[in-house]
């Protein structure tokens, strides 16, 4: 009967997360067809009812739920510390603060039956280590959510550094050529893609909103976290401040970030041969000692063998 919850518990846990994940593809089918819909007559649009997904009818719902729960209970300093990391994890699938303590919720329900019936099945006496080994393991559930929102936010830490000096050339390049900053931001935001896209055209829509340039690029900076980008904000605010020209300070801006770049990528290739020392000690070095000595070894105990005689 246990195999059988367990496997319904894990079956349940890989819909959730790839309803999740598959959330966003879906938003995207449907708001092109939303698109389609919107350029048809109106005999085609009142044919085609809005019928929610069903991880908007159940799943994002009942993570809510949970997730209000344990938000309920929780100080307001880790509610913050919880909402400035989805921002810079980007939060791309609307993955607010509730959604979020729902999935730490069922993390921890779901891993505590095959805790619990490995453990007492596997692990060897006292029967406390088993109980110790148990709590542990619904501890790894409940911690999982928050290491894969840190490395999701490293990874985007990650590559906002990579593209920005491609962005600030391209910047440079738009400035110089007659175009506005606002519209230079416009350009990068039309032409290139990834995370350093995203922030800037979420610049751009707190622009047009109302709000000034520089609150929204210092907004963007401290939503990123990313020393690269802040010190470019600090650059351009101060820069508008003065009133010193931009495209000084952007191509300023862009040789600095080319040259850390540069220094990341020599730092990365110096720590090369350390990082490859472990692999060659423990896996290609005994291999190498079993082709060449490994001869030698078989004839020495021959001859041994034959000495014993």
């Amino acid at each position: 009967m246990l195999p059988i919850l367990i496997s319904i518990l894990i079956f349940t846990l890989v819909y959730l997360v790839i309803g999740i994940i598959l959330r966003p593809k879906a938003a995207a089918v449907e708001e092109r067809v939303d698109d389609y819909l919107l350029s048809a007559p109106a005999s085609k649009r009142e044919m085609q009812p809005e019928l929610p997904s069903f991880a908007d009818r159940v799943l994002i719902p009942a993570l809510k739920s949970l997730g209000g729960i344990i938000a309920s209970v929780s100080p307001a300093g880790s509610l913050d510390k919880i909402r400035a990391k989805l921002d810079m994890a980007g939060n791309l699938r609307n993955f607010g603060l509730l959604e979020y303590y729902g999935t730490k919720v069922i993390s921890a329900v779901l891993l505590i039956p095959p805790g619990i019936w490995i453990l007492f099945n596997v692990a060897t006496r006292p029967v406390w280590l088993s109980w110790v080994a148990a709590v542990v393991i619904i501890g790894i559930g409940i911690w999982l959510p928050d290491i894969i929102l840190q490395r999701v936010i490293e990874a985007r830490q990650a590559s906002i550094r990579r593209s920005l000096p491609d962005m600030l050339d391209l910047l440079v390049v738009s400035v110089e050529a007659g175009i506005g900053f606002d519209g230079a931001i416009q350009k990068v935001v039309e032409k290139a893609k990834g995370p350093l896209s995203f922030e800037l055209a979420r610049v751009l829509e707190q622009i047009r909103l109302g709000q000034s340039r520089g609150e929204a690029l210092r907004e963007m900076g401290r939503r990123t976290q990313v020393p690269d980008l802040m010190s470019f904000v600090a650059a351009v605010t101060q820069a508008e401040t003065l009133g010193v020209s931009i495209t000084k300070v952007l191509r300023t801006q862009a040789d600095t970030a080319r040259g850390r770049r540069a220094q990341r990528a020599r730092e990365a290739a110096a720590k090369l041969p350390v990082k490859m020392l472990f692999p060659l000690v423990f896996f290609i070095f005994p291999s190498l000692f079993v082709v060449i000595l490994g001869p030698g070894v078989i004839r020495f105990v021959d001859l041994f063998k034959i000495l014993g005689k």
